[in-house]
């Protein structure tokens, strides 16, 4: 695999932007992080008994017991143009600074790193909670990427107009409404062939239309699972979040994908992990764990 280039940006506000790139080959990635945010750790961990998570993640606990946890991002280029891997919770042009969340939205912190947001042609987020699909819209509800089309399974869309209270806790149904009114998303159910080289994968579990999103460049694949693997630990298929709406469909759609990834040995970024984002799932005695690279 060719380096892994980090570098950092500085632009809106002077919060810094995390940025590293990796050539697959004739298709570059480029994972951003575009802040932080904290998270009971609890919920995270989920059905883990405290006394098993608990000694893994001291260094990072604050007095509330919260993760700290990154808000990645990916800008993936090739000489047709790019596509967006999520968007982050931030709408454009805006930022948030409390101290639960330090972020910048998703085209300021792509712009603050050199990358060209009039290429992007299309945003995948890998669902729309609004830590991944605040930034599709700017501070006044209008599109923040106008020329780029947003895909999404069609389970995804109809959660958002469900009117259930559990959706309208995990999403910004009136923004996505709004927005999805005006500029009506791709959606699909399955799998979709985005472009010969990205493949798009509905897996459920975390959401209803979480989704898988596979690049093959000509010497690696890439794989981002949004919140379906967030974190290392999750490398454990059964490790699932409080979060997640279906657990028995995460575990099983991560043990099956994750077996595909190993046999690959394909890079896989995590959505919210700080200090190593990229890395590879390997087998491990009828399981599987991460190596970061």
């Amino acid at each position: 695999m060719k380096s892994i280039r980090r570098t950092t940006g500085r632009g809106l506000h002077s919060l810094v932007t995390e940025r590293r790139s990796v050539d697959l080959g004739g298709i570059t990635v480029d994972l951003l992080r575009i802040g932080t945010f904290r998270s009971d750790a609890g919920a995270i961990f989920g059905p883990v008994p405290q006394e098993t998570w608990a000694p893994m993640v001291a260094s990072e606990l604050d007095a509330r017991s919260r993760l700290l946890q990154a808000l990645n991002i990916l800008h993936v280029s090739d000489a047709s143009g790019g596509v967006l891997l999520e968007t982050g919770a931030v709408p454009a042009g805006t930022r948030v600074s409390n101290a639960d969340t330090d972020s910048r939205s998703a085209r300021d912190a792509l712009i603050a790193s050199g990358l060209d947001v009039e290429r992007i042609t299309t945003i995948v987020p890998s669902h729309l909670h609004r830590d991944h699909a605040g930034g599709l819209v700017d501070q006044h509800g209008a599109a923040a990427f106008p020329r780029a089309e947003i895909v999404a399974p069609d389970r995804e869309i109809a959660a958002v107009a469900s009117g259930s209270l559990r959706a309208r806790a995990a999403y910004d149904v009136a923004a996505l409404t709004r927005l999805f009114t005006a500029k009506p998303p791709r959606s699909f159910d399955g799998s979709l062939d985005l472009t010969p080289t990205i493949t798009l994968r509905r897996l459920g579990g975390h959401t209803p239309g979480s989704q898988a999103t596979i690049v093959r460049g000509r010497e690696r694949t890439l794989l981002f699972l949004g919140d379906l693997f967030m974190r290392p630990w999750q490398a454990n298929p059964r490790w699932v979040t409080s979060y997640d709406d279906e657990a028995w469909v995460s575990v099983d759609a991560k043990a099956s994908i994750f077996a595909e990834a190993a046999a690959g040995e394909w890079l896989v970024a995590m959505s919210h992990e700080v200090q190593a984002p990229l890395g590879r799932i390997t087998a491990d005695a009828g399981r599987f764990r991460f190596v970061s690279e």
